[in-house]
């Protein structure tokens, strides 16, 4: 009976000193997996950088775009403001343009002055599109015009 108890004692302690091994193979375990979290965070940190100031670039070179899109924008509206009415005038000041028979609608739209509509003759469509163009340049304008004025007779 006392071997039996021996023997008994002898397997526990060497189930205990095994589950002892195991468990500082496993610290040593852990020990090793925070090194190489260190060394993995140590190597891929200027990645990560490198990362992020790309990243803080391509917002800076998009915010300037966007900025230069809208003061575009703004210039565009402030023309087709000032342009489409300065063109209509000049158009409607000249005697030869200034005709029932004839019909030009004016349009300024992203750096384009679109005349549309109809005239008499293919002379007219030459003078419409020359005083528009005049009028555009005269204004310190950049546009240019589009001269899309059928030529009818009545």
């Amino acid at each position: 009976m006392k071997t039996m108890i021996a023997n008994g004692f002898g397997k526990f302690t060497l189930a205990i000193g095994l589950c002892a091994s195991c468990a500082g193979f496993g610290l040593v375990g852990c020990q090793n997996t925070v090194e190489g979290l260190k060394e993995d965070t140590n190597k891929n940190a200027p990645v990560i950088e490198n990362a992020a100031e790309k990243a803080v670039d391509a917002t800076k070179r998009a915010a300037q775009t966007a900025d230069e899109k809208l003061k575009n924008a703004t210039e565009n509206s402030a023309d087709a403001a000032n342009l489409t009415p300065k063109v209509k005038s000049a158009i409607v000041a000249n005697s030869k343009l200034n005709d029932p028979k004839n019909l030009i609608n004016v349009d300024t739209k992203d750096g384009v002055v679109y005349l549309k509509g109809h005239v008499v003759s293919n002379d007219e469509k030459r003078l419409a599109g020359g005083i528009a163009a005049k009028t555009v340049k005269d204004a310190g304008s950049k546009d240019t015009v589009m001269n899309q004025l059928t030529v009818t007779s009545h």
